[in-house]
Order: structure tokens, then sequence, then C-alpha cells
């Protein structure tokens, strides 16, 4: 639906536009009165010009149109632009018109059509802004770098027309500040232009965004007083957003809200607020997000089942369970294997008892083997690694097998992370592997003396070789006291 917001001495014009269509008065609502404006979607007319309202919602591309001259013609054109019928749209308009320059770029911005030379041409002679986005959202070629992008838009914050637009235009700077990682330029950013914002869609936008930045800010331990900030931001964008019955934005930063709402220990309302997220996105019938939203509840569960809430292992397997029903192997190949990386650890991990356990092994084996198929040596060797040391540990504690030897098996995995776990690339994660390897060399058995001498050797060359690689205290203890025990057996051998 669309709203045209319009004057008492255009009103009649306006409503001989839409009639002139059939059937489009059932699509398009013209009033007089800015409180009964109820669509996010809206023009504004009077006699003379109209005017495209900004759109805040992400709901079509950040384009600053000017004013157009009223005509029906003009009218209908951005109409069925904002109606998303973009093929009619250009039916009202000729080549000739300014206005049919603006709804091409436009749609070539919503589609992701190649945006010509002209078009930027066009662009950089109209409008800063616009100049800005095509760049940075548009299929430019060649594709500006950073610090153009950064350029751009920095011009057009200087050139823009109002606080109004310079607050917009600030907004999609702020993505490019986001992806770039450059935080502590962001929230000055959003700090200034929350000073002038007036409008209340510019105000959320803002605070939107600042709670993203601080969210990205926090470190651990987390500060209770930054975590309640970053919580009221959330919860006052979400209630903005409902009340626009705008539901995926509010189910973006719901399932935002349930980290935070995790990390405050504040179990019961982080699962009460990706519960929200998961019904948004499963009514409005996007699977990215829905099955996005499903696997940060199953983490969530998984954490809290990890932190002395072990009644929650179940759920959360359950859950990981629903996610593969939306990322499934043939379509996401990369999550389907996380998914089943977490279910494996899951798998090791959650207390049964003893005559449950081989069914528990079987399927920790199993999830392990569909994550290795995935992360191959090759193509994916830091996660090949550490599937490979976190398969390696399970197998520590699997019982015995009838087939083969776990710990036969654990230690060729450890080895073969080890490979790509070098001192020099990834010290930290080869001093892990290392201790768990000094952890498996004490429950397997040796053959003869000869070969507890040569174990014995090999084992204190590790746990010395952990005392180089990392300053980690705990992990040199643990080294320190392995060391001890070799001592101790040494005169044994």
């Amino acid at each position: 639906m669309l709203t045209i917001l319009t004057t008492t001495d255009a009103f009649q014009k306006v409503q001989d536009a839409i009639g002139s269509v059939d059937r489009l008065d059932e699509l398009v609502t013209v009033t007089e009165a800015p409180e009964n404006i109820g669509d996010t979607k809206m023009l504004t007319a009077d006699t003379d010009t109209l005017s495209v309202t900004l759109d805040w919602y992400d709901l079509e591309p950040p384009y600053v149109f000017p004013e157009i001259p009223f005509t029906p013609k003009n009218l209908l054109a951005l109409v069925f632009y904002k109606l998303g019928n973009h093929q009619k749209a250009f039916e009202f308009v000729s080549e000739a018109s300014p206005l049919y320059h603006h709804l091409l770029i436009a749609t070539h911005l919503q589609f992701g059509y190649e945006i010509s030379t002209n078009m930027i041409d066009f662009c950089y002679n109209t409008s800063a802004h616009n100049s800005a986005i095509i760049n940075y959202y548009g299929a430019v070629t060649p594709s500006q770098g950073h610090a153009e992008l950064k350029k751009g838009f920095i011009e057009a914050l200087t050139k823009a027309e109002n606080d109004e637009v310079k607050v917009f235009t600030a907004k999609h700077y702020l993505n490019l500040l986001l992806d770039a990682g450059e935080l502590k330029e962001a929230k000055a950013l959003v700090e200034e232009q929350l000073k002038i914002a007036v409008s209340d869609d510019a105000k959320n936008a803002m605070n939107s965004h600042l709670a993203g930045i601080l969210m990205a800010q926090l470190q651990m331990p987390h500060d209770p007083e930054k975590l309640n900030e970053v919580h009221e931001l959330q919860l006052g964008c979400i209630a903005y957003f409902e009340e626009k019955g705008l539901s995926v934005q509010a189910g973006m930063l719901l399932v935002d809200a349930a980290e935070i709402a995790n990390f405050k220990k504040d179990f019961i309302a982080s699962k009460e607020l990706i519960n929200r997220a998961i019904q948004y996105f499963r009514k409005e019938d996007i699977p990215e997000f829905l099955g996005e939203a499903m696997y940060k509840k199953a983490i969530l569960l998984y954490t809290w089942s990890k932190n002395g809430n072990p009644q929650y292992y179940k759920a959360s397997i359950n859950a990981f369970q629903d996610v593969l029903k939306v990322f499934k192997r043939d379509t996401h190949p990369q999550k389907f294997a996380d998914v089943h990386h977490n279910l494996a650890l899951i798998y090791s991990e959650i207390p049964v008892s003893s005559e449950e356990k081989p069914m528990w092994t079987a399927f920790c084996a199993s999830s392990f083997k569909e994550v290795l198929a995935f992360y191959t040596k090759d193509k994916y060797p830091y996660e090949h690694a550490m599937a490979s040391h976190n398969y390696a540990t399970a197998l520590m504690h699997f019982p015995p097998a009838k087939i083969h030897d776990n710990l036969e098996k654990a230690a060729g995995l450890f080895n073969e992370a080890l490979e790509i776990r070098t001192a020099s690339e990834y010290p930290f994660e080869r001093a892990l592997t290392l201790l768990n390897q000094l952890e498996l060399g004490w429950l397997t058995h040796n053959e003869n003396s000869s070969e507890e001498l040569k174990k014995y050797e090999e084992m204190k060359a590790k746990a010395e070789e952990i005392k180089t690689l990392v300053d980690d205290k705990n992990l040199i203890a643990q080294a320190d006291q392995h060391l001890e025990e070799l001592e101790k057996v040494k005169s044994l051998i």
C-alpha cells in the first residue's frame, strides 16, 4: 500500500490521476491529514510539485529524488515505482524527462543492473548523495576503493540540502564505516547526527546504528552499564519498528538483543527475544533470516547448557536439527557443516548413561564426518584443523570400538591438525593441540621399553614446545604439570 499526503487545493487533481487507472485506488490512499498516514511508503503532492519521501526502512534503494513538477503522468510514474511495478512506471515518462533518468538509476540500483557512465555523470551533476550511493551500492565498473567511497560520502554530507537528507546520507555512510570496522569514526558520526536529527525516523535510524556500534565495541568481561545501554537502545528501536509493522527490521534487531540479554545472563529474556525474531522471519517467509535466527537460538541454548544448565543440551540439539531443515547440504553446504560441527560437540559433551554412550558417540562421529567432508584440508585448512582437533578430542572419550582403535584414530587426527597449526602461523592453536596430544599420550599403552622411552621423549618435547609458543599462564602451567608427571615416570622406564 501507498499513501499520498496532499493539500486541499491539490486533492482532487491527485484523486483524478489515481482514478484514471483501473483499481489503482485499491492500492493508494490519498489524504490531507498527516496523522492518518499508516503506510511506510509515501509521496507528498501539492498543486505544483511532487516529493518522494526518504526510505528509512531499507525497503527501496536509498536514492534521493528531487522535487518533481506535478503532472498526472509524473504522479503515476512515481506511484507505480513506489508500488514496485517499475515496468509500468516507465509507461508514463519519456526519456526526455529528468524523472525518467532518476527512475532508471533507482531501478538499476534495486535490481543490481550495471550502472552506466552516463548514469554516473548524471548523479555527479545532480546529487552528491546519489553519487555516493551508486558508487557504494551500485554495479559500477571500475568500483571505487574505500578511501574514494569515504570521500564521496563526506562530500555528500557537506552538500546535503537539509538536515534530514544529511542524516539519511550518514545512515548509509555508517554502513561503509561499519563494514570496514571503523567503529570510533562511526560512533562520532552517529553522535553528531543525533544532534540534528528531527524526524522520528531519522532518530531511530541513528539509534539503531548506535546500538550496533556499541555492541561491536563490547569487550570481555562485559561492563553491565554498557550492556544496559546497548539493550535499551535495541529495545527502543525494536518497539519503533514493530509499531510501524516492519517485522523484518524488528526481527534483525531482536536477534542482536537476544545476544545482549544472554551476555546479561537473562536467559528467559534472551529466549523470548530470539523466538520473536523467528516468528517474524517465518511469517515473512524469509528462509535465510529464519535460518540465521534459528542458528543463533541453537547457539544460545548450547552456550547455556555448557554453563551449568545441562537441561538445555537436548533443547539445543532439537534447535540445531530445526536449522538443518533450512540450511540443507545441497543449498547451504557451509552452514550445514557448521551446524553439524556444533552437533558433534554436543553429542560428545552431553551427560548420558554408559548404556546410551555408544549411540551418542555414533551420532558424534557421523556429524564430524559431515564437517570434514566440507572443510577439506586443501580448501579450508584452518577449519579442517579445528574440526580434526575437536574430533580427536572427542574420540579420546569414546567407549572402546570393536572395529578400530579410537585412540589411534585420535592420534592421526591430532597429527593432521598439527600439519596446519604450525608454530609460525597458529601458535596458540598449536599449543592447544599439543596439550590434548599429551593427554592422549597418558591414555595409550606401549609394547616395550624402547617404545616407552620414545614416547617419553616425544611427550617431553611437546610440553617444552608449548612453553615457547604462548604466554598464557594457564597453558604454561598445564605444560609444566605434564613435565612434572613425566619426570616421575622417567625412573620407571
